[in-house]
């Protein structure tokens, strides 16, 4: 049997240990790299024939990895075009646009009644240092599109987020600007398979920045039924089967930050004896055959 891993970077740590639990139920994995693949449009082309022998008929997506947003939205576009040729991917391509921009995450959280921080979204400069003063002076500009903590930078003074602001306008950067919410160096990370809460972890920094990539450590969580069915309903208004859901504890009680499309478990595996990678291929085969079987 035959099954893909789509995937920037094949080589990657939990690709592989991915690769091998496919393994461990008689799959070979071929590996569906987006900078490299070439579509012919109007040409006798092999690239729906990739997916002919894939049983079932589905992709494991572990990352489209662009930067540039012509890339972006290129790598959306051929995830798309794969759909289209009646390939379920886990996530969907709807899933990894809204979960991979923050500025739709946050629309989704809202409109969807979750609490998540005050959050203002602009391109204009003056109207980014407005929003500052209205998220009372402390708040935290991320990148619509990352991951990790990377480029996350807290502004809570007036004359630095002036320079900031201004030097990123240069670099025609989108402002998603966040209100700050103490939270001891703190946070939730819970993983969701579909209707399934899996595990969670605490993730403890030495400062307010708590990415495990930014040195942050993972730590046991006892999760409650709050915070699963937060989790749960999180996860799927995003439309994210695979979800990686970032929760902060605040004094308003919980509140989401993101939702992950593509989590990481590594970290997570070490506080849990819940093998995390088993249980992402079981249901990403679970669901897969489970819709094919309906058709």
């Amino acid at each position: 049997m035959h099954s893909m891993i789509i995937t920037p970077n094949p080589s990657d740590p939990e690709v592989q240990i991915l690769k091998n639990e496919f393994k461990k139920k008689d799959y070979d994995v071929e590996f569906f790299i987006p900078s490299t693949v070439k579509v012919l449009v109007s040409f006798k082309s092999k690239f729906k024939d990739q997916f002919e022998k894939l049983e079932p008929r589905a992709a494991l997506v572990r990352g489209f990895g662009a930067a540039a947003t012509q890339k972006i939205f290129f790598r959306l576009d051929v995830l798309r075009a794969i759909e289209e040729y009646d390939v379920k991917l886990i996530n969907s391509r709807e899933s990894l646009e809204i979960a991979s921009d923050k500025f739709l995450t946050s629309i989704f959280l809202e409109k969807h009644h979750i609490p998540t921080p005050k959050t203002v979204i602009c391109e204009d400069p003056n109207s980014a240092l407005e929003a500052f003063e209205e998220l009372g002076g402390d708040c935290v500009f991320k990148p619509l599109f990352g991951s990790k903590g990377i480029g996350i930078t807290r502004l809570n003074d007036k004359a630095f987020a002036e320079n900031v602001i201004y030097s990123l306008s240069r670099l025609n950067e989108v402002f998603y600007l966040q209100e700050f919410i103490e939270h001891y160096n703190r946070d939730i990370r819970i993983l969701v398979l579909g209707d399934k809460v899996v595990a969670g972890m605490y993730r403890i920094g030495d400062n307010w920045k708590t990415n495990i990539y930014a040195g942050a450590k993972a730590k046991p969580l006892e999760i409650s039924d709050e915070l699963k069915n937060l989790a749960i309903k999180a996860a799927q208004i995003t439309k994210t089967e695979i979800a990686g859901v970032d929760i902060i504890e605040s004094s308003k009680g919980f509140q989401v930050l993101e939702v992950n499309s593509i989590p990481g478990f590594t970290a997570l595996q070490e506080v849990t004896s819940i093998n995390l990678p088993e249980e992402i291929v079981s249901y990403f085969l679970k669901s897969a055959k489970s819709q094919f079987s309906k058709l």
